[in-house]
């Protein structure tokens, strides 16, 4: 029983501390599922040339690169959280890997909407690959809105986004990943604003990709 209850305090610590690596191994296997749903690309000769080679150049990363570089990423994992890194040294490689996957997901994000251009010869495999795109697109999002928020209220002292909650109680991690959430159902983003003009600039492009997929 003592065992039992002294691993399940561990698992909490470990989460509540490492969260933001399991959150992004996560993702990253999403993603990759989303990119195998692709297969061979359609027949596009003839159309829109410059799509077609852009699509090509993306292809190439997606069969010969990302399959090599999602092994390190969980390797990286692994280091970060078997090894006893520094509070500072710890904030920077999550930072790095949420920069690695922001621009996996703008990658391929960018081919979904290339393909659109192409004859796709199986239009329900394209639906597939956005509802699994989606929850890693969601997600990110939650990250980006907590990370800034937080790394404001550390630089300066106060948040850059506007909570309308209950009682005037202060925003959790959850809160930011549910208002992420929000917007697969909502046009706008009811109780959550940006104080800042940067802050309004990320939930107005958060706002086009989301129409954007949703097309």
């Amino acid at each position: 029983m003592t065992k039992s209850t002294n691993f399940l305090s561990l698992s909490r610590r470990v989460l509540r501390r490492d969260w933001e690596v399991f959150l992004f191994v996560a993702i990253g296997r999403l993603l990759l599922v989303s990119l195998q749903l692709i297969g061979d690309m359609p027949n596009s000769k003839g159309q829109y040339p410059l799509v077609r080679h852009l699509v090509e150049v993306m292809d190439l990363l997606r069969s010969r690169v990302m399959p090599v570089l999602h092994p390190l990423s969980l390797f990286a994992a692994a280091c970060y959280l078997l090894l006893p890194l520094s509070i500072k040294i710890r904030r920077f490689v999550v930072d790095i890997f949420a920069i690695w996957f922001a621009l996996r997901i703008a990658d391929l994000f960018l081919l979904i909407n290339l393909l659109i251009f192409l004859r796709m010869p199986d239009h329900a495999q394209l639906i597939l690959q956005l509802v699994i795109f989606l929850p890693c697109l969601l997600l990110m999002w939650g990250w980006v809105y907590w990370r800034v928020d937080i790394g404001s209220q550390i630089a300066n002292g106060k948040g850059i986004f506007d909570f309308k909650l209950a009682d005037g109680i202060s925003p959790t991690i959850y809160d930011y990943f549910l208002e992420s959430f929000t917007s697969l159902i909502s046009s706008t983003l009811n109780g959550f604003s940006g104080k800042t003009r940067a802050a309004r600039t990320l939930i107005f492009v958060h706002g086009v990709m989301m129409w954007d997929v949703m097309v």
